[in-house]
């Protein structure tokens, strides 16, 4: 598996209500079919500025999928799909070429 892909998932909503297990789901099912399992790595925090200035503070779950192929068509349309399914403007996918040791 010469690479990883992490992706962020928002563990709340844009009122601030947690996501239940169900709004996952999806995601898990798409990444046990296409790569045979994925890893929850834990969450992170973050924050950031909108243009207007307003201080926003989430909270991800990191999840990370190993696999042998790139695949960027595949990364760019899941990426769309998540932002659609979790009513998002950006989902953060961020992939690592490495070595399995």
């Amino acid at each position: 598996m010469p690479f990883v892909t992490q992706v962020l998932l928002p563990k709340r909503d844009n009122l601030g209500r947690p996501f239940g297990r169900a709004r996952y789901g999806a995601f898990h099912a798409r990444m046990l079919r296409r790569f045979g399992g994925w890893t929850r790595k834990g969450q992170a925090e973050g924050a950031w500025l909108s243009p207007s200035g307003k201080l926003y503070a989430e909270e991800h779950w990191v999840y990370e999928v190993g696999h042998s192929r790139r695949d960027l068509r595949f990364w760019q349309a899941e990426k769309e799909r998540l932002k659609e399914e979790f009513d998002q403007e950006e989902i953060w996918i961020i992939q690592y070429e490495g070595r399995v040791l």
